[in-house]
């Protein structure tokens, strides 16, 4: 999963240094390059083998305790039970999302992921550690409820963080074909923007934004703004700054939640 996930970075980090695919113009250190380095490496790597022992340790729990059937006792090809385990958590992880966006306190962890002013491949693993925590809790529940084998897991949870990755560079591409199934760069992006940041909540499929009326299809200018809705120019940046904002505003409950209009 980890050559997966480099050989994809590395891709996407070059594609976004030419000219006539990237979204628009932008240096490779851009403003809190290292921050978001730091989120990579403590969230995402330093966080993953934990993440993957949960399922593990929480599906042979209920496998054990309650007899349950699971995923991983059928004669599924690898293939199909990936396929499957793909969907089970994207499906989850919208409902973590959706949580991230309807509960105030959340939306307080959240705002850090929505305060990158720079999409790219990077700017993927810029979440707060708290959220990390909500998002590994609740995301996975499906697989686990279902006992997926691990070794399906690992690869679904690898092939979510490679579209993740894909759908936050800084690439103009005519993915149109495939929005009827998929989330595209060009979908995401609009989620990224104040206007439209309670719409396009999915990561892999279309599938769960066309059930809830939540996905638009506009195309974002080049010359768009991104960031945290009425705190675009405000929001604290920096990893440090970051990783005690959202809990001062939680404790304190200084944090006003700002919501777009449906449109």
């Amino acid at each position: 999963m980890m050559l997966l996930l480099g050989t994809v970075a590395a891709l996407c980090a070059v594609l976004e240094r030419l000219g006539r695919l990237r979204f628009r113009a932008s240096p490779f250190f851009r403003p809190y390059f290292a921050s978001d380095v730091s989120y990579l490496l403590t969230g995402f790597v330093a966080g993953g083998s934990a993440a993957m022992a949960y399922v593990a340790t929480a599906s042979g729990w209920l496998e054990g305790r309650l007899g349950l059937p699971s995923v991983a006792s059928t004669d599924l090809p690898l293939a199909v039970s990936v396929v499957a385990g793909l969907v089970a958590l994207d499906l989850g992880n919208y409902g973590a999302h959706v949580l991230l966006h309807r509960v105030d306190a959340l939306w307080e962890l959240h705002k850090v992921h929505h305060s990158s002013r720079s999409l790219d491949w990077l700017a993927t693993f810029r979440s707060h550690i708290l959220e990390q925590a909500v998002r590994r809790l609740v995301a996975p529940l499906l697989l686990i409820a279902t006992g997926f084998p691990l070794d399906a897991v690992v690869l679904a949870h690898g092939l979510f963080l490679t579209w993740a990755m894909l759908n936050h560079a800084n690439l103009r591409l005519d993915l149109r074909f495939l929005e009827p199934i998929l989330i595209t760069p060009r979908l995401h992006r609009l989620h990224h923007v104040p206007g439209t940041t309670e719409r396009n909540l999915g990561t892999v499929f279309t599938f769960w934004d066309r059930l809830r009326g939540t996905l638009v299809t506009v195309e974002a200018s080049p010359a768009c703004t991104f960031g945290v809705p009425g705190e675009v120019t405000t929001y604290p940046q920096g990893w440090v700054a970051q990783l005690v904002e959202p809990p001062r505003r939680i404790i304190g409950t200084r944090g006003r939640r700002v919501r777009q209009p449906a449109s």
